[in-house]
């Protein structure tokens, strides 16, 4: 296929395959969806991933592309906006789920009182350990555990993002979470 294919042309050409036309595409337009990317999740190196999944999508989908509805462009900046939220949701689940995890972690005093400061510095070196905790496991462990604390995926959505039987993810984060009690002792 040219390079002379008109913006409207390409989608339905990706949809047969064409790699070339999808290369259009990506010229065309990928220097705008990752402006509008860069501007929503605020970390370039966030904005680069998810402009790549963008045009993934782009390329498995574009059999749903309805041109009635509206632009090429529109649709890949809905694809990238609905995934640029997704990355931000999941980046607060993952902040969240640290900040849980150190507190499940606390040390509870026998009543004496901490002024705010002492307590954010618990906090902190509690979340220290977690994650110190959680490089010195396994890198098959940590990524189960990781993917499950802090993007919120269940233990079958593990499996199938990492291509490996429910049964080994179930037995790899029993693994790491054993091991992560067992190293985080002193915080009970």
């Amino acid at each position: 296929m040219s390079s002379t294919v008109s913006g409207t042309a390409l989608l339905p050409a990706i949809a047969r395959g064409d790699v070339t036309a999808f290369e259009e595409l990506y010229d065309r337009h990928s220097s705008t969806v990752y402006a509008i990317l860069l501007r929503i999740l605020g970390n370039a190196q966030d904005a680069e991933e998810v402009l790549q999944e963008t045009f993934v999508k782009a390329w498995s989908s574009a059999k749903m592309f309805d041109a009635l509805r509206g632009s090429e462009v529109a649709w890949l900046i809905s694809i990238a906006r609905s995934r640029g939220i997704d990355r931000l949701r999941s980046r607060r689940i993952r902040v969240e789920r640290e900040d849980e995890a150190g507190r499940e972690v606390a040390i509870i005093s026998d009543g004496a009182d901490r002024s705010n400061g002492v307590d954010q510095v618990i906090r902190a070196q509690e979340r220290i350990a977690v994650r110190g905790a959680l490089a010195e496991l396994p890198e098959p462990q940590r990524v189960a555990l990781e993917l499950a604390y802090f993007e919120g995926l269940s233990q079958s959505e593990i499996a199938a993002k990492l291509n490996e039987p429910l049964g080994t993810i179930k037995t790899r984060m029993q693994l790491g979470m054993k091991k992560l009690r067992d190293r985080l002792q002193a915080f009970h």
